[in-house]
């Protein structure tokens, strides 16, 4: 053995590296691939076996998931030991280049780790968002994946910068920090747009179906049909599509006609030459109708003679429907109206002598679109 041993050192020398320091150096080598090998074949069989036994996915997916890391983390731990072998017979100079490749090799090894587990991780919390009420949530999950996966990246980058280069954290942050500066002004309208839509969701102003008025109806006056996280995506009443930037939305006054729990009528009689005693009689048939029917909110409504125009006499007359459905809503106004019609006629006040005003500003501009189209919008469902 002693021979074997002299012969190695004596013949074997390569770059004044002992022959048995080389023949340790490469059975460790030869060691690790055999351990690598058995890893990735042998452990991973018998987990993935354990694994299977489970009601969780998760286990398995992890395992698929951590195989090829760690499998790279073997070899990288083998060349830290031929290292440690290595490292009184080679020259500084080399030994300097080869431990920053060893760190770099950790480096990527958790990088890598961090990288695939995105996708078990936002698979994972898209689950969890489906069971909460609010729909951020499940907006923000897809792009938690591509956040991580930047971050590993961008992790490595900065690593290397402080390996290779020895640039210090400070110094890169600091490069980080101008070019997030100079791309937060390039990006400013995409990155204002991402928090209008978080406004839109934590104050509550308005969910898919939901229909909106945005700035009295000088910018939208439609159904919410997708908010997205740059842009919200109206239908219009004559079915086309119209995409307004979330910032403008956020900066804008909406009015959400969908969250109405009751909705309003508004009306103006202009009854000219009839005596107090009609007048009257007028009024106070009105306000019983209004009292009696079903479809009638009664919490509040109101029939006044408001003023004097001429030989005229303007009755204000308000009120709301319990129904918020746009369909049902016009069946109560049009059954008002015609009680309305055979309390005039009742009274003896001609056809002619009266004018009705409808004040009413809770329908879209263009309701005979809206009324004509036999498909349902999201404002006539119950």
């Amino acid at each position: 053995m002693r021979d074997v041993l002299d012969f190695l050192n004596t013949h074997l020398v390569v770059w004044a590296i002992p022959g048995t320091t080389l023949a340790t150096a490469v059975i460790i080598l030869i060691i690790t691939l055999l351990m690598r090998k058995l890893f990735s074949v042998w452990a991973l069989k018998y987990f993935k076996k354990l694994a299977s036994r489970t009601e969780s996915r998760l286990d398995d997916v992890l395992i698929d998931v951590l195989n090829p890391p760690l499998s790279f983390l073997f070899l990288i731990l083998g060349f830290v030991l031929v290292r440690m072998v290595l490292v009184a017979h080679i020259p500084s100079s080399i030994d300097a280049m080869f431990q920053p490749l060893l760190q770099f090799g950790f480096v990527i090894v958790i990088c890598w780790l961090i990288y695939r587990s995105a996708d078990v991780f936002t698979d994972y919390l898209e689950k969890l968002s489906r069971r909460t009420r609010t729909e951020l949530d499940d907006i923000l999950a897809p792009y938690i994946k591509k956040v991580i996966k930047i971050g590993a990246v961008l992790l490595v980058i900065f690593k290397s910068a402080e390996i290779f280069l020895g640039m210090s954290a400070a110094a890169f942050f600091g490069l980080l920090g101008g070019m997030g500066l100079t791309l937060g002004l390039v990006f400013k309208d995409i990155i204002a747009n991402w928090f209008g839509c978080g406004i839109i969701y934590v104050d509550n102003l308005f969910r898919e179906g939901d229909w909106i008025m945005l700035n009295d109806g000088k910018i939208i006056d439609a159904d919410v049909e997708k908010i997205g996280l740059r842009s919200t995506t109206f239908r219009n009443f004559d079915k086309t599509t119209s995409i307004v930037p979330n910032a403008m939305i956020a900066n804008g006054i909406v009015k959400n006609w969908s969250r109405m729990y009751k909705r309003r009528v508004k009306l103006n009689f202009k009854v000219d030459g009839v005596p107090a005693d009609t007048l009257e009689l007028l009024l106070k048939g009105i306000r019983d109708l209004l009292a009696s029917d079903e479809g009638v909110h009664q919490e509040f409504h109101m029939v006044n003679f408001r003023e004097f125009e001429g030989n005229s006499r303007i009755i204000r007359l308000y009120y709301f429907t319990k129904t918020i459905v746009w369909k049902e809503h016009e069946r109560v106004r049009e059954n008002i109206n015609l009680k309305l019609l055979k309390l005039f006629e009742q009274e003896g006040v001609d056809r002619l002598s009266y004018t009705i005003v409808d004040l009413s500003d809770d329908r879209p501009r263009d309701f005979e679109l809206r009324n004509s189209d036999s498909k349902k919008l999201p404002s006539e469902r119950q």
